[in-house]
């Protein structure tokens, strides 16, 4: 079955709140193994709705619609629905009846414009709606040589959606698929001090497969790789997941730091806790975006026993060393290793004010000097600002140090 999906509201449009609901059907579909092909978003205009109402059942088994079901004018969903399905539109009355029960229950007198929601196109399908009064439906639209398509509406506020669609939806979808119904299963590995090209040239071979396919999605600082299975049950999906990751394990090596959600400071956080050790951190001209995430990581402040940011070198005992240089790096490092507070020291120096150029604070360099008991190993990276990017880049690139320390 392929799908698409459509969220209504004009608030989408300006930026005015984020569109969830998208992202958390499109995850539902998959799940059912159903293709999500298309996904738009459209502002309260009756006609552009029914337009691409019109296109994605031209083009689509399931058109699935949020928003525009509510009592006000600019909920036009239901008509929209109708002239894209070439039906009137008429009071159902099982669904009146049970928007005057709801407002009943709370003791409020119900309005005309709640009448409003009960009118649905002639011919739809109900889905009541316990926890609003917004109830959805569904038409079932005829296709020539073609199996009928699917035209599902629901409420666009997201507790009333994620109830009609687990209590009504997917059991309707999973019958309409039958036993021919295919399991989609994902699985993101999360990559750490590899390019995107790198990483493509590495495994451009797995990703010219059709099943599973093997995507990549660079974000600030790293890369994460989606490999994506389907088939006739999970067991087999999650198989054929696992061979794939596997081939991508041996060629990028310790590249990958995790899977799923977790980001690169909770995998160390994850790995100091598991090796008994212990961090003292100090950040010099940084921004203190290091010691944030690492504090701010699931069982961060039990393992991070000292966080240290310092803009001013006269705190710091550099002997007359440059704010930004591998010796005054290790001088940190070895100064907070000394202190007794942890059994490894991390210190990143970086530059505040990088040299003038096209290409302002994203130019400059930071060292990052790692204390154990056997010494210090300072090292330079081609990085260094405080802009977002310089700052998540010079971190990462701590932090996947201190990675690779406690993996070896």
């Amino acid at each position: 079955m392929d799908s698409e999906l459509i969220t209504t509201g004009t608030e989408i449009l300006l930026g005015e709140i984020v569109d969830t609901n998208a992202a958390w059907m499109a995850r539902r579909l998959r799940d059912l193994g159903v293709n999500v092909f298309y996904k738009t978003s459209v502002g309260d205009n009756l006609a552009r709705i029914a337009a691409v109402m019109r296109q994605g059942l031209e083009r689509s088994d399931l058109v699935l619609v949020t928003g525009g079901l509510g009592p006000t004018v600019d909920d036009v969903t239901r008509d929209a629905a109708a002239q894209a399905t070439g039906r009137e539109l008429a009071l159902h009355e099982e669904c009146w009846a049970g928007i005057q029960a709801l407002f009943a229950r709370w003791g409020r007198t119900v309005g005309e414009n709640n009448r409003r929601q009960a009118f649905l196109p002639v011919g739809a399908q109900p889905i009541p709606n316990p926890v609003g009064t917004a109830p959805g439906f569904v038409v079932e639209v005829e296709r020539p040589h073609r199996q009928p398509a699917l035209l599902i509406c629901l409420p666009g506020v997201p507790r009333e959606m994620k109830h009609l669609m687990q209590e009504s939806v997917e059991p309707l979808l999973a019958e309409r698929l039958g036993p021919d119904r295919v399991t989609i299963k994902a699985r993101v590995l999360r990559t750490v001090g590899l390019g995107e090209s790198v990483i493509d040239a590495r495994i451009e071979d797995y990703m010219r497969m059709s099943n599973p396919t093997v995507g990549l999605a660079a974000h600030l600082g790293q890369v994460d790789i989606r490999i994506t299975a389907r088939a006739a049950g999970a067991a087999e999906a999650e198989a054929m997941i696992d061979q794939v990751a596997g081939e991508i394990h041996s060629r990028l090596g310790h590249a990958i730091y995790g899977e799923g959600e977790e980001p690169l400071e909770g995998a160390v956080v994850r790995l100091l806790g598991r090796a008994g050790q212990t961090l003292a951190l100090l950040e010099t001209n940084t921004g203190g975006d290091l010691a944030r995430r690492m504090l701010s990581a699931p069982e961060g402040s039990h393992v991070v026993r000292l966080a240290r940011v310092v803009d001013d070198p006269g705190l710091l005992p550099l002997e007359g060393a440059a704010l930004v240089s591998p010796q005054a790096a290790e001088r940190c490092a070895r100064w907070l290793l000394g202190g007794g507070e942890a059994s490894l020291a991390l210190a990143a120096c970086g530059t505040l004010d990088p040299a003038a150029g096209p290409y302002g604070s994203y130019r400059g360099e930071t060292f990052v000097a790692l204390a154990t008991a056997d010494g210090v190993q300072v090292t330079r990276f081609d990085v260094g600002g405080i802009d977002e990017l310089a700052r998540r880049w010079s971190g990462n690139a701590a932090l996947n140090l201190l990675r690779l320390h406690l993996l070896e």
